[in-house]
């Protein structure tokens, strides 16, 4: 009788490990088990986000199939038991509230228009100021929120939103993103590089790096 809760922890630990490896595979019977259990606390997080059902469920959507796309590129190696679930929940948290904030930003350009409150409202407004002077400021930052929206990949775009944004230090979005420091690194140099030649481009501005 002492035994049998150890029995039933190794257990557990041995369905996670082979969900995990399921997962890492495409495995179509672990990815329906996985959603199974996955979805409904997935749009209970979702709900801590939008009253819309309609949003809590594309999101979680999202969010779950965002999470087997990664599984199956080999972002995420099963080490000890726990660490897929803990994994898991920090992954999902993190894509939830990254989908709010485009939500957010959607809503802020859209619905006061592209150069809208929103915007103005950021800018400094001193006493004497010039108004081209400001409205090629806010120009700029729309030409700016173009190209990031514009950049290739999602990761890509993520990582260097939060170092620039949040002034999130890179390991710390390294470990919010489920990637290796040096990954990471990668990652915002490319962006920033995209970013460049994109603004350069809206610009008409010849005269940009190519690295």
């Amino acid at each position: 009788m002492k035994g049998r809760p150890e029995y039933k922890e190794t257990e557990r630990d041995l369905a996670e490990e082979a969900l995990a490896a399921g997962l890492s595979c495409s495995d179509p019977q672990h990815v329906a088990d996985f959603l199974h259990r996955t979805h409904r606390p997935i749009y209970a997080m979702a709900a801590r986000l939008t009253r819309d059902p309609d949003q809590r469920h594309d999101w979680s959507q999202d969010v779950l199939l965002k999470i087997i796309q990664e599984m199956a590129a080999g972002r995420f190696v099963y080490q000890r038991p726990g660490c897929f679930w803990a994994w898991f929940k920090m992954r999902a948290n993190f894509l939830l509230i990254n989908r709010y904030h485009q939500h957010k930003k959607h809503n802020e350009r859209w619905n006061t228009g592209e150069v809208g409150a929103a915007l103005v409202d950021r800018m400094p407004m001193k006493e004497g100021a010039d108004p081209e002077h400001l409205l090629e400021a806010v120009e700029a930052r729309r030409v700016v929120e173009e190209c990031m929206d514009e950049l290739n990949s999602e990761d890509h775009r993520q990582a260097l939103h939060l170092v620039l944004f949040h002034e999130q230090a890179y390991q710390e979005v390294a470990d919010a993103m489920g990637a290796s420091l040096n990954t990471v690194r990668s990652w915002v140099r490319r962006a920033r590089v995209a970013m460049r030649q994109c603004v350069a481009g809206k610009f008409d501005y010849q005269g940009t790096e190519n690295s």
